[in-house]
């Protein structure tokens, strides 16, 4: 979070991207607000990254990359399957 300005990508960006914004947020907001209607909006965290960054005259931070996650430690188990109780066996 030390490259970050001590805000979490992986917790206040609903894609959870380590390296900079989707591509998606208008007007600094996420474009999760743009698929169904969230009250309150949900700003992007990439946006509120950079600000920060710029506030604290760290913007050379914004430019680091850093490595991709192994998600694959995660115990998340993976997509889920949803099934009525009527279809259940």
């Amino acid at each position: 979070m030390g490259l970050t300005g001590g805000i979490c990508p992986v917790s206040r960006c609903a894609k959870s991207l380590l390296n900079g914004p989707c591509g998606g947020p208008r007007d600094g907001m996420c474009e999760i607000n743009l698929a169904k209607e969230i009250d309150p909006p949900v700003p992007c965290a990439w946006m509120q990254i950079y600000e920060r960054l710029e506030a604290l005259g760290q913007l050379d931070r914004f430019l680091v990359c850093a490595p991709p996650k192994d998600w694959s430690s995660g115990d998340a188990g993976g997509p889920r399957r949803v099934l009525r109780p009527d279809q259940r066996a």
